[in-house]
């Protein structure tokens, strides 16, 4: 949250499949870039057009630098000792938390809980692996000498079953702050062959071929050798031990939840006439405006700023996979009314596809985005950079485009049409930033009802997002 207690519209989400925020650019900072080559042996940077390669996902985006001399986003991996055994536990946090035996642990496994297992010898821990299959991610940890964790490596388990690492990070520590002596990378790896490599002291690169992203088989339970090699761990034994542990015990210690991407808050109670709720902390009540109705004429819907439609789709711009039937449909806006000034903002937008009840919500997404790809508390969701957001039928970019913009400039009123409902805009929230779109779900899974959500009430997670 912000310093007002609003939620933080950091850009580290993919809108439209840009991987944008979780990057700086290049150019930030030359004397410390400088450093950073240096401290990774790479060479001067490349032109800095962006033509020698792509964002993850993404077309060529100007402005973003060639990759250094070498290769920037080949992970950095500490030396680990052999011949580890393991200890496990629902938690490390600078010593054993609720210590189990292998048998729980395994129940823990196969039921898909969160557990950990920690790697050590001579009563010092060199790693911690984390598994939480349930929600299909795990994730090893290596520790120096103080304790501090200086490589992490985040796995996923995709559609077809296999386990991928989605992103490294080397640093010493990662989780020390930012300086010319202490650089954290990060190394992200898309469905594309691609990889971008994020610096915390000065610059982002991206790989101008294709590195193949690394996968391998779930491990039973016990069975990590070959994950632990993608995380540059041998030899290590992750059987257990029923013998007490040389390692510190710190009960009082956190026990490990895995994270997940952004979940909805109350989109119901965002859409019920009278709530009551907060907006950064202060108490509103909603109203419902109708905004009309909406023309999807091939059913195929495009959550987007107008400000960014032209006569053919930007090339990262496209529709939710989700589709309804070809017609009309009303448009609703949840406006959240101050009870201290009676100030109003738009808390959100829907689309009423039928009244049947809402049995389960997922995040609207588009072609090539898969939800399994995204961080703690990330989301896909529709960027806005002019104040303004709207609803339109793929179909009708072309028809829409132009008086879109016009309309969108001078909009006045909580919302706006063009061409009789061919597209519906309104006011987005605070203004710009990314908003994640909702897909309502009726019990035989036809879509009831989409929501653009402005993320500005106190029942939303945290999150970031971004273009």
């Amino acid at each position: 949250m912000d310093e007002d207690g609003r939620p933080r519209m950091m850009t580290i989400m993919v809108v439209g499949g840009i991987l944008v925020g979780a990057f700086g650019l290049a150019a930030v900072m030359p004397a410390a870039v400088d450093t950073v080559r240096s401290s990774f042996g790479w060479s001067a940077a490349g032109s800095g057009d962006g033509s020698g390669g792509r964002i993850p996902f993404s077309p060529v985006a100007p402005g973003m630098a060639d990759p250094p001399g070498g290769e920037p986003c080949v992970p950095d991996r500490p030396s680990v000792p052999t011949g580890l055994v393991a200890t496990y536990a629902l938690g490390w946090d600078d010593g054993l938390v609720d210590v189990l035996t292998p048998v729980q642990a395994r129940a823990l496994d196969r039921a898909g809980d969160p557990y950990v297992a920690v790697l050590h010898a001579k009563g010092r821990a060199h790693a911690v692996v984390r598994a939480a299959w349930h929600e299909r991610r795990a994730e090893i940890d290596v520790l120096d000498d103080a304790g501090e964790v200086t490589s992490r490596d985040e796995f996923r388990v995709d559609d077809d079953g296999s386990l991928f690492l989605l992103r490294h990070t080397d640093g010493a520590p990662i989780t020390a702050e930012a300086s010319e002596l202490n650089v954290v990378r990060t190394v992200t790896y898309g469905r594309d062959g691609l990889a971008a490599c994020e610096l915390n002291y000065g610059g982002m690169f991206q790989t101008s071929g294709e590195i193949d992203r690394p996968h391998t088989d779930p491990p039973g339970f016990g069975s990590w050798r070959d994950v632990l090699a993608l995380a540059g761990i041998k030899g290590a034994d992750l059987s257990g031990t029923d013998a007490v542990p040389p390692l510190a015990v710190n009960n009082d210690g956190d026990r490990w939840a895995p994270g997940h991407p952004l979940r909805p808050g109350d989109l119901e109670a965002m859409f019920t006439p009278g709530a009551r709720t907060q907006e950064a902390g202060d108490p509103v009540e909603i109203e419902v405006v109708d905004a009309g109705e909406v023309k999807l004429s091939s059913g195929v819907l495009l959550a987007t700023d107008p400000g960014y439609l032209t006569q053919t789709l930007p090339a990262w711009e496209g529709p939710l996979t989700a589709r309804v039937a070809p017609g009309s449909y009303p448009v609703q806006l949840s406006i959240a009314r101050s009870l201290a000034n009676d100030r109003g903002t738009v808390a959100g937008a829907r689309i009423v596809v039928s009244d049947k009840p809402v049995v389960s919500w997922e995040l609207g997404l588009r072609e090539s985005q898969h939800e399994i790809d995204l961080g703690d508390g990330e989301f896909y969701g529709l960027g806005v950079d002019t104040g303004v957001a709207s609803f339109t039928d793929v179909e009708a970019v072309s028809s829409v485009a132009d008086p879109a913009q016009q309309v969108s400039a001078a909009l006045d009123d909580w919302h706006g049409t063009v061409d009789d409902g061919a597209l519906v805009m309104w006011h987005a929230g605070y203004g710009d930033g990314s908003y994640p779109v909702w897909v309502g779900r009726a019990a035989d899974g036809a879509v009831a009802v989409f929501v653009a959500d402005m993320l500005i009430l106190d029942t939303q997670d945290e999150s970031t997002g971004g273009p």
